[in-house]
């Protein structure tokens, strides 16, 4: 079986199990167990083009070790992208045996395995749950994993977001080891290449969480702009945007007014000195400096900051 044919089928067989709402924090992403034997059986004639780890270790051994190895988790670019051959994928890892899909709270933290479904995270409370939530139709939604959006670019990248405004803190692996960090520090190692897996994202669950996302029509199911408000539990607040910037920023600006008991109106105001507004087909320059203030007002308001 071809990489592309065998593509596709991992995909469709991950929509059949997570379209179910119950087994999505449960199953790993694409197997059930009555077709265990069959992805074995297709592993073996995939002629090595595709390999299925079935622990975390193994995948970071299959995509760290072996060089031009891509990652398959949800496959909702990636597939359309080798489908029209704007991609070459030389040996994919697909990780809907790997079982890292978990989702889990202790001690006041939250760790969301990279493999885990939007679907799954949806659960979750503001700013993720409501940005899950916001991405895409439900059949993306079942496919689509965390992992993949954290690396996904604009206007993709919807996660990238609230996880800013969380503080998350990541954790990958690459052929020097494994590392941990923040979203910002995970751009800065290089980001998503040939050789990177992230294994998964854990946050403090914050006091309170707000997400807003500006969504137009032409646009379709990607959203132009959204901002991301969480008060933690020193009462700190902190807020970041996906559409400001070619990237998703922190507003800092905005929160230092709030800091100094500036009002909501006046931290709105502030956000634009951290932005850097672009155009593209989802919305220009001007109008994202136009909508900003106004979006971060509607995230601060619901926070109730």
């Amino acid at each position: 079986m071809g990489v592309g044919r065998l593509l596709r089928w991992c995909l469709l067989h991950a929509a059949a199990v997570n379209l179910n709402p119950k087994t999505a924090l449960t199953v790993p992403v694409g197997l059930s167990r009555a077709g265990a034997k069959h992805h074995q059986e297709v592993a073996m004639t995939s002629t090595a083009a595709v390999s299925m780890p079935s622990s975390e270790a193994e995948a970071v051994a299959a995509v760290t070790e072996q060089p031009f190895a891509t990652v398959l988790a949800g496959g909702t670019l990636l597939v359309p992208q080798h489908t029209l051959g704007q991609v070459a994928v030389e040996r994919a890892v697909w990780l809907g045996r790997a079982e890292m899909d978990g989702i889990s709270r202790s001690n006041g933290r939250m760790t969301v395995g990279a493999a885990a479904p939007l679907a799954a995270c949806t659960r979750l409370d503001a700013p993720i749950g409501p940005c899950a939530a916001n991405i895409g139709d439900n059949e993306v939604k079942a496919q689509a994993t965390i992992g993949g959006n954290i690396c996904s670019p604009a206007p993709y990248g919807d996660l990238r977001g609230p996880l800013l405004a969380l503080g998350a803190i990541l954790r990958w692996a690459d052929p020097d080891g494994t590392h941990t960090g923040g979203i910002a520090d995970f751009t800065a190692s290089g980001g998503a290449r040939p050789g990177v897996l992230i294994l998964d994202v854990a946050f403090a669950v914050p006091e309170a969480g707000s997400f807003v996302a500006l969504r137009r029509h032409h646009t379709q199911s990607l959203t132009a702009m959204a901002v991301s408000a969480v008060r933690g539990a020193d009462g700190a607040v902190t807020i970041a945007a996906t559409g400001a910037a070619p990237d998703a920023c922190r507003l800092h600006a905005a929160e230092a007014v709030l800091a100094d008991g500036g009002s909501i109106a006046d931290a709105a105001a502030a956000s634009a000195s951290d932005a850097d507004p672009y155009d593209d087909a989802l919305a220009s320059a001007s109008y994202r400096s136009r909508v900003l203030p106004v979006y971060v007002g509607r995230a601060l308001e619901q926070l109730g900051a």
